[in-house]
């Protein structure tokens, strides 16, 4: 299998089989504090998620004044990585994917933001709220198998 194999293997079978679902809308932060004067040394996240049926994500935040359209990009992609990194990806077996996450904080700092700051402090935000939010697990869910035609 290639890399587009596995990676499309991956994703069938995260999104087909048993999963955890939020249950309750639940609010959690983070503010990453790193070596001072260090490239990568803060970022704030606030995240909210409320139950669904898939998982999603959206923006609910203003954007530093600093941020161009691309880095206001980059940004957010970096957020949307490390939520389904924690989300789907995470330490369980089952991935906790039935809920919609919103960035509804964000803070920066002009010096020591950067993208490592804030898959940082996002990363330590969907950990709390994999651990902090009442999740229903949703099981009689089947893998799904396709064959590759290689």
């Amino acid at each position: 299998m290639n890399q587009d194999q596995l990676l499309a293997n991956w994703t069938l079978q995260k999104t087909s089989h048993n999963h955890y679902v939020l249950s309750t809308a639940h609010e959690v932060e983070f503010e990453f504090k790193g070596r001072y004067g260090h490239p990568s040394s803060y970022a704030f996240v606030k995240l909210r998620a409320e139950p669904a049926a898939e998982l999603n994500f959206s923006v609910a935040v203003e954007w530093p004044e600093e941020f161009n359209a691309e880095y206001a990009l980059r940004i957010q992609h970096t957020v949307a990585e490390a939520v389904v990194d924690g989300l789907i990806a995470s330490p369980n077996t089952n991935p906790y994917r039935g809920c919609h996450v919103r960035l509804i904080g964000f803070r920066w700092d002009s010096i020591g933001g950067s993208e490592a700051a804030v898959a940082r402090a996002t990363s330590k935000a969907i950990e709390l709220l994999r651990e902090q939010a009442h999740w229903v697990f949703s099981d009689g869910h089947y893998r799904v198998y396709e064959s590759s035609a290689d």
